[in-house]
């Protein structure tokens, strides 16, 4: 059984999904910006953990 699956509920506001679909590199740099969380599964750093699909404070 895995651990999520996707699509899973909000995921196309993940990092994750933004960097699949191609997001604008000045999008993805506010994202992550002062970054207060860290994803569990890709290890990508966010300042709100709504952009994270597995987030936990860093």
């Amino acid at each position: 059984m895995p651990l999520y699956e996707t699509p899973h509920r909000n995921h196309e506001r993940h990092l994750c999904s933004l960097v699949e679909k191609g997001t604008s590199i000045s999008e993805y740099t506010e994202l992550v910006r002062d970054p207060k969380y860290i994803c569990w599964l890709c290890g990508r750093a966010a300042k709100q953990k709504e952009n994270l699909c597995h987030p936990i404070p860093l």
